[in-house]
């Protein structure tokens, strides 16, 4: 079965004039943004994205470990694209990347433009390794707007001035989400530019009258696409179209869209979620309803002062503290300490969200234990030289 490596060599050699442009296309795009491009693509101005590409491998440290979540494949993707008919004339620019543990903020985007279609892609990236990314993710559960949110809007906007093509917004996860957002509450000239809002696998927002209201002016022209497993993309309310594609993987790593299949130009339908994709949606909507926004806050910045405790600033580097986790964990004041109790029993008490859990926890460590190896290796291999 194809994957979006095996479409850009299948269909790498079709400009988008010969061949318009397609779902497909649109999820690709969504990936690249979660590469650090910042001395890649020029502060004004735009560039080839060929070029960014060399640029980008000649820059870039022998073999980056980029995070648990954002897959080592996407430095292959870039550089198959940069070596592509379809994407290797696109121009990149107005890459932003901010991270900001002071305000809770990981924010990234970037404009692809393709000139002989006349369209521009606002493409919001997805949360990275940071644990702060991850916090404001989580704060979505009793606040909006959020640090990204705004910026979102606003970088959508500035996108649009002065442009007279068709803007497509777009982007995976957390972007998805804010590609919804932003086009929702975007400045009336720049919604009537937009063509299609994709959210790939993004979550949705909690319900909210104002919201209602701004998302349905773009309601129709948004498409999620969500793998039959979907957790991440079944938060919270959806009111748009929602596609269900095939996915290779199991549970919470669905949302990998490496896993996603492709058949021609779109992606292997699947007709139903699964069945315990319906379960965990049905147990963590219950879960939130049982929880008033007061709560939810305490529980949620209890966890992550628990995190933060352990020093760690990504995912990556979590997986690997053992005793520095447990030692946050005892040193955590007796109201935190309790309220991170009440959400893990909460969650383990579900039963298919204690199997995912724990699924998910396994892999990760295993991940995390081979970074260990593979890093052992090199520094023999470096002692020895």
């Amino acid at each position: 079965m194809a994957n979006i490596m095996d479409y850009v060599a299948w269909r790498g050699d079709l400009s988008f004039r010969k061949s318009c442009v397609n779902e497909v296309d649109v999820v690709i795009l969504s990936q690249i943004v979660m590469m650090d491009l910042r001395s890649c693509v020029p502060t004004h101005g735009a560039v080839q994205l060929s070029d960014c590409a060399k640029s980008y491998f000649m820059l870039k440290p022998e073999e980056p470990h980029i995070g648990f979540i954002i897959p080592e494949t996407i430095n292959d993707l870039f550089d198959a694209m940069a070596h592509s008919v379809r994407f290797s004339g696109l121009l990149l620019s107005n890459y932003i990347e901010d991270i900001d543990k002071d305000v809770e903020t990981q924010f990234s985007a970037l404009t692809v433009d393709a000139p002989d279609v006349h369209t521009r892609f606002v493409v919001f990236s997805g949360t990275d390794d940071t644990i702060v990314g991850w916090k404001e993710n989580f704060n979505l559960i009793y606040k909006t707007p959020t640090n990204a949110q705004l910026q979102s809007v606003k970088y959508l906007n500035a996108a649009a001035r002065d442009y007279h093509g068709k803007i497509i917004v777009l982007g995976h996860s957390k972007g998805g989400h804010l590609a919804i957002y932003a086009a929702a509450n975007s400045e009336v000239e720049t919604r009537r530019m937009i063509t299609g809002v994709f959210n790939m696998d993004g979550p949705g927002f909690p319900e909210d009258d104002k919201q209602t209201r701004l998302f349905a002016t773009v309601e129709r022209r948004v498409v999620t696409l969500l793998p039959q497993s979907s957790i991440i993309g079944k938060l919270f309310s959806h009111g748009e179209r929602n596609r269900i594609v095939h996915s290779t993987a199991k549970g919470l790593f669905q949302h990998d869209c490496f896993s996603w299949q492709v058949m021609g130009t779109q992606f292997l339908e699947e007709s139903k979620f699964t069945k315990e994709a319906v379960a965990l949606e049905t147990g963590l909507k219950s879960i939130l309803a049982d929880m008033k926004l007061e709560e939810r806050e305490t529980c949620v910045e209890a966890i992550f002062a628990l995190l933060y405790r352990t020093k760690c600033n990504t995912l990556t580097e979590l997986a690997a503290s053992g005793v520095e986790f447990v030692r946050a964990y005892m040193s955590l004041p007796s109201e935190q300490k309790s309220a991170v109790n009440r959400v893990v029993k909460t969650f383990m008490h579900d039963k298919y969200l204690r199997k995912n859990i724990l699924e998910t926890s396994a892999v990760l460590t295993k991940m995390s234990m081979s970074n260990k190896e593979v890093k052992k290796l090199k520094q023999m291999k470096s002692e020895k030289e």
